[in-house]
């Protein structure tokens, strides 16, 4: 136990690098503040302006502090982009300070929008950029903990003053969540980035082909295969090697991109071989790698282990020269790929229910709308569900939600997509539900499950829904058409008392 809190300790203050590691590797996390700060500056202008431009252009009804958080974004952003552009490289210091006050500018304009321009809404654009931000620069993990800290104590203060009670505990989950998850991958993507940076610094240190080996040899254990190749004569030499289809190749050798292809040929998934072959090609490699200390390519094996092949630019100080030099390595990223894939479900989840969140539910569905999925989509709310929380309380209203969550899971079928909007409101995406017969049996399955529904403290209620459902067969329709549709049929069947559904025809 003491081991893990020395360990959660040191990955939380030094994303577990060495502290005396920092001053040796600052140029490199200042040179990659700097690009990172003057791209995502610059693409902050952008939209900024464009979303100003629109607004008066088209004379879009938006509020005059939409329209100020637009004008002051842009000037904020264009200062900063200037100055980091002219100052920074006369002054190295002023760049934390430019790189704190984009931050700010940032959930500035994020809690203007949601506190002033949408106060009635959830909260979206806000929390994107607490899922997002902490991946922007690369600084030490509790620098970034210290500031949402700050942040969310704000945010839950704002949201009991301007949001309405009954969205008041959704949006503190929902903060949660998001900032935890940009928390996570921010840590986890600065810790990749100084681990490089460290690397590197070594490597360059290193002032003899005796040393370097040794210190490479010692690096490669996270490593499955590490190699040193010499692109002008194919040379090689092994640093290490866990591939059995790689050592009759033996430690040394001319014929690099030989071996290379025979290894991929015996060890890369069929699906993902014509990729990996562009990936290890020697031909275009050095101006693949020019001006670049590393490229990197993720493959399945066919074991179905998860991979990362990476070049690594040897000669990185010859910036206007192509490369003679490079690292070649595969690494193991199963476990990384297990992680991704859980934070991003939970990102995607809505936490209550179980179901797809808005944004992980609409992000599937566009998807399948790309991949050309005929489907019926259905939108749909509770009936009278404000009584129930005015009536009962909104544990009661909870119970009620989960209780339709639940029976739409063993409606619909596990292709299908499922998703809260939030409040009462729900939809389904059925994929190759494409008539009205099929859709009316789908629904119907719905409504059956509905009828078993008995929750405990209000036996004598009866959920009923308003329905409203529209098909997807292609074309150039797109998920706000569809919407906008179903919308319209949800409003057609409230008309009808009790449990009802309507079609759009158009």
């Amino acid at each position: 136990m003491k081991r893990f809190f020395e360990w959660l300790r040191s990955y939380i203050l030094y994303a577990c690098i060495d502290p005396r590691e920092f001053p040796k590797i600052k140029t490199a996390m200042d040179r990659n503040n700097q690009a990172a700060l003057h791209a995502f500056s610059r693409i902050a202008v952008v939209l900024f302006a464009t979303a100003l431009l629109l607004s008066r252009s088209f004379q879009i009804e938006v509020k005059i502090d939409q329209n100020f958080g637009y004008s002051f974004g842009l000037v904020l952003s264009l200062i900063i982009y200037f100055a980091n552009y002219y100052l920074v490289p006369r002054k190295p210091r002023l760049l934390p300070w430019l790189i704190y006050l984009f931050d700010c500018v940032l959930f500035g304009f994020g809690f203007l929008l949601a506190f002033v321009c949408s106060p009635n809404q959830l909260t979206i654009s806000l929390l994107v950029m607490f899922a997002i931000v902490p991946m922007f620069f690369t600084d030490r993990p509790y620098r970034l903990a210290i500031l949402y800290f700050v942040l969310e104590l704000l945010f839950i203060h704002l949201v009991k003053i301007f949001k309405p009670a009954e969205m008041v505990n959704l949006e503190i989950v929902n903060m949660v969540v998001y900032s935890s998850v940009g928390l996570i991958l921010g840590t986890y993507m600065t810790r990749m980035k100084l681990e490089r940076f460290v690397f590197e610094y070594r490597v360059n240190e290193l002032t003899n082909q005796e040393q370097l080996t040794k210190y490479l040899k010692s690096i490669s254990n996270i490593y499955v295969t590490m190699y040193h190749a010499d692109l002008d004569t194919g040379m090689f030499m092994e640093l290490r090697n866990d591939v059995d289809a790689l050592k009759p190749y033996g430690a040394m050798g001319p014929h690099v991109e030989q071996m290379l292809h025979h290894g991929a040929l015996q060890t890369v998934d069929p699906d993902f071989l014509e990729n990996a072959k562009k990936f290890l090609d020697l031909g275009t490699l050095k101006e693949r790698l020019k001006g670049k200390t590393t490229i990197t390519h993720e493959f399945l094996s066919q074991s179905g282990m998860w991979c990362r092949a990476r070049y690594v630019n040897v000669d990185f100080d010859k910036k206007d020269e192509l490369p003679r030099y490079v690292i070649f390595a595969v690494e193991n990223i199963s476990e990384q790929k297990q992680r991704e894939k859980a934070l991003i479900s939970q990102a995607e989840t809505d936490a209550m229910t179980g179901l797809y969140n808005r944004n992980g539910g609409v992000s599937k569905i566009k998807e399948k709308m790309h991949d050309r999925l005929q489907g019926m989509l259905c939108l749909f709310d509770i009936d009278k569900f404000k009584s129930i929380n005015d009536n009962y309380g909104h544990q009661a209203g909870d119970k009620v939600i989960v209780a339709v969550a639940d029976a739409m899971q063993r409606a619909f079928r596990d292709v299908d997509v499922l998703l809260r909007l939030g409040g009462d409101e729900f939809m389904v995406f059925l994929s190759k539900v494409t008539n009205e017969e099929l859709g009316a049996q789908a629904i119907g399955r719905f409504f059956t499950e509905l009828n078993k529904v008995s929750i405990e403290g209000l036996e004598d209620y009866n959920i009923a829904v308003s329905l409203g459902a529209t098909f997807f067969r292609g074309g150039k329709v797109d998920f706000d058409d569809l919407y906008r549709q179903a919308d319209g049929c949800t409003y057609e069947s409230k008309k009808i008392e009790g449990r009802s559904f309507t079609f759009w025809r158009g």
